[in-house]
């Protein structure tokens, strides 16, 4: 049984990250004796709030962070420069400015960011490491339930996440169902059946496992309810086994509808505070990425006009966030056709492909224009990608052919995504590329976060422009 969690394990880091920035103060002010101690106190602990304060906001706090170096890097990073900047525009706002002030903060900016860095890829790294040498952060387990069904749920643990699994079975215990069979209950290459609830709950005052996991057929939720009812008196986590095909659990929790409990079973995936940073992010990025494309753009549109009769920029009809349209900009790539509905995607060598639409297609030069509707609001830069109401696979609607399709108008469409890095660029004619597009896009949206947003965005330019499955 063990009390360490990936939550202590994070608050351990941030200790970590609090330790070096104070360290690098105190150095600084024994050293160099250039701010009075409360002041160095003050702009210390204000440059602390402000770098632990932008990493949590970006969710950087998590323990798959710690094991990469370069992750740690560009998170150190990514906190300093705004801690850096808050102290400074700090302490100019309380000290009225002196000859050589900007001097007085080179060498405490150097001294705290080499400080940091020497506690991520030294401190943090050892610590982590040594956590997962010990195995710290496995959680002994116990399955209770149907055997069939357990012992379905123990191989296919086993063989998904192989030996890196953070859940070690101590053992199995039966509700009903089949008997154990002799190799069951020796635990002949299995983990062994060790009773019934009873056992269970006599096995627990030996506080041997951290985990329950119940796995009963949904259609006997009263048993399952008797069951997680008996397990109130153990000091244990208990989880029921989903089963994908009845219910899908996505990101549900307890909520409260007045003095009765319910299942809040889906929540809107950006609120509050979350919210305000992917616009900061979407309008920052589109106004500085126009200003910066804007002579490409230029030159784009001269091609496009030289090449072939028609409009240099394309509009048509996308689905949005809510599932509301709304006229997507793209630049011109196809001969024009009035008539097009949008209903028949591009194939690969396409006769309706310009000679220059086939160039900015494979550069994704085309794509540039959108961030007008991301400024417009219509869009982000990052998300799943958009398509037209119509777009058939085969011969049935995008959205009536793939389950979970709808679900991914929950979050605004982007101009690169997810999907795209992961091989979704190009036309999506097939029943199973557009099941995987939107099971690659459902993962983004269950995991958003700043940081992977910026990871897309890197490996977008660094990866997906370069993508030869683009047409």
């Amino acid at each position: 049984m063990t009390g360490w969690t990936h939550g202590l394990v994070n608050r351990l880091v941030i200790l970590c990250d609090l330790a070096m920035i104070g360290l690098s103060a105190t150095a600084y002010y024994w050293i160099w004796h250039i701010f009075a101690a409360r002041q160095t106190a003050l702009l210390g602990v204000i440059g602390a709030a402000v770098f632990c304060g932008v990493l949590m906001l970006g969710q950087a706090y998590r323990v798959e962070h710690y094991r990469r170096a370069r992750r740690q890097i560009a998170h150190v990073l990514v906190g300093f420069i705004p801690a850096a900047l808050a102290v400074w525009v700090i302490y100019y706002a309380l000290v009225p400015p002196q000859p050589g002030d900007p001097e007085k903060f080179h060498p405490w900016a150097l001294l705290t960011l080499a400080v940091l860095l020497v506690g991520r890829l030294v401190l943090v790294r050892a610590g982590v490491a040594w956590v997962d040498r010990n195995k710290l952060l496995v959680r002994s387990t116990v399955v209770i339930g149907d055997l069939d069904r357990a012992y379905e749920l123990i191989e296919r643990y086993t063989r998904e996440s192989g030996p890196a699994g953070l859940i070690s079975f101590v053992g199995v215990f039966r509700d009903g169902g089949r008997p154990a069979t002799n190799a069951e209950t020796a635990g002949d290459g299995v983990p062994p059946v060790l009773g019934d609830m009873e056992d269970l709950l006599e096995l627990a005052k030996a506080d041997v496992f951290d985990l329950v996991i119940v796995t009963k057929d949904w259609g006997d939720m009263r048993r399952i309810g008797t069951i997680t009812r008996q397990l109130h008196r153990v000091a244990t986590d208990v989880m029921v086994e989903m089963e994908p095909e009845v219910f899908t659990a996505g990101s549900a929790h307890v909520a409260r509808i007045g003095e009765r409990a319910a299942l809040q079973v889906q929540q809107r995936p950006l609120k509050g505070s979350l919210r305000i940073l992917k616009a900061l992010e979407d309008y920052s990025i589109a106004g500085v990425g126009l200003l910066v494309f804007g002579p490409v753009l230029l030159l784009a549109a001269l091609a496009i006009k030289l090449d072939s009769p028609g409009p240099v920029l394309f509009r048509q009809a996308r689905v949005g966030l809510n599932r509301r349209e709304f006229m997507v900009y793209k630049l011109r790539t196809m001969r024009f056709d009035p008539g097009d509905d949008g209903s028949v995607g591009a194939v690969q060598r396409d006769p309706r492909i310009t000679r220059v639409g086939a160039i900015l297609r494979s550069l994704s030069i085309d794509e540039i224009p959108q961030l007008l509707n991301v400024l417009r609001g219509e869009m982000s830069v990052v998300g799943p990608r958009p398509h037209v109401p119509n777009m058939l696979i085969n011969e049935d609607l995008r959205y009536e052919a793939v389950r979970d399709y709808v679900a991914r108008y929950r979050m605004k469409p982007g101009i690169t995504g997810w999907a795209q890095i992961n091989g979704m660029r190009g036309g999506i004619y097939t029943m199973e590329k557009a099941a995987r597009g939107v099971e690659l896009d459902l993962y983004y949206i269950e995991h958003w976060s700043i940081w992977f947003d910026i990871r897309i965005i890197l490996l977008t330019m660094t990866k997906g422009l370069a993508d030869t499955s683009a047409f």
